[in-house]
């Protein structure tokens, strides 16, 4: 493992990290590395998190070394037993898959309902957003797109107006492996993806403006099932794991998240 550099605060018992993470608590900043060993295949399933071992490695006393495995563990990464210690759990990549599948799911809702009734603080903001992912296209910085593409989720999310599934959303980010596997750069690597995505993103904001749910819909499930796709594909390449794409087509036509747009490129628009 890399050596992390820390600093300390004033005040604080513990050092933070120096970087554009250091406004993270240490817990949080060690999660996400450790996180990141497990779900590019570092760390492999069955191995022990020996909590003196990972204090020695990130230079901290072994209490933040503590919160990040129950961190970790909310996040369904390792499995923490009072007598046997922490160890790494398996993570497949279906697992991963699913998660997509849900949020997307979610996802659909959220936009429909943002076009049935678009509340237009929120038509603004996701125009804003709309407008950073634009700029964001000319820029070789997939993470920062990424980000921004969260946002712009949220955002419709937010502008369904149903609080229940924000909330569901959240907690598939903040306790699922979600924000870990984004901590490398899976998607927007190339300048004609960010177009494409940046793109799909604005005809959902024009779907969104005319009150066009199915058009908005389509539009974007486009955007998350490529997202979706090209994530995989690419944890695909730094496991060295399979992923059978087959089934996650046949969980589509089954109803689970609905039509795949990979196979084909761009579906039918309807009004």
């Amino acid at each position: 493992m890399a050596a992390t550099t820390y600093r300390r605060a004033a005040g604080d018992d513990e050092a933070a990290p120096v970087g554009r993470f250091s406004l993270r608590t240490l817990p949080d900043q060690i999660a996400e590395e450790l996180g990141a060993d497990i779900v590019s295949g570092r760390r492999k399933a069955g191995e022990r998190l020996v909590e003196l071992d990972l204090a020695r490695d990130f230079g901290v006393s072994r209490g933040p070394i503590r919160e990040a495995i129950r961190i970790l563990e909310r996040r369904r990464l390792v499995e923490l037993n009072p007598r046997r210690g922490a160890y790494v759990k398996p993570l497949s990549l279906k697992s991963v898959a699913d998660l997509f599948n849900v949020r997307t799911a979610l996802s659909m809702l959220a936009v429909r309902t943002m076009a049935t009734s678009p509340i237009e603080s929120f038509v603004e903001t996701l125009a804003r957003r709309c407008d950073e992912l634009n700029a964001g296209v000319e820029i070789d910085d997939p993470l920062s797109f990424a980000r921004t593409t969260t946002r712009a989720v949220r955002t419709i999310a937010r502008g369904s107006g149903n609080e229940l599934l924000v909330e569901l959303l959240a907690d598939l980010a903040n306790q699922t492996v979600w924000t870990t596997i984004w901590k490398s750069p899976l998607d927007y690597q190339t300048r004609k993806i960010r177009r494409q995505s940046a793109d799909l993103m604005a005809s959902t904001l024009r779907a969104i403006r005319q009150r066009r749910p199915n058009a908005a819909e389509t539009h974007y499930r486009e955007l998350l099932e490529g997202d979706r796709d090209r994530a995989l594909a690419t944890l695909s390449r730094m496991r060295g794991e399979a992923i059978d794409f087959n089934g996650i087509a046949a969980a589509e036509s089954a109803g689970v998240v609905g039509r795949s747009s990979r196979p084909s490129g761009r579906a039918a628009v309807q009004p």
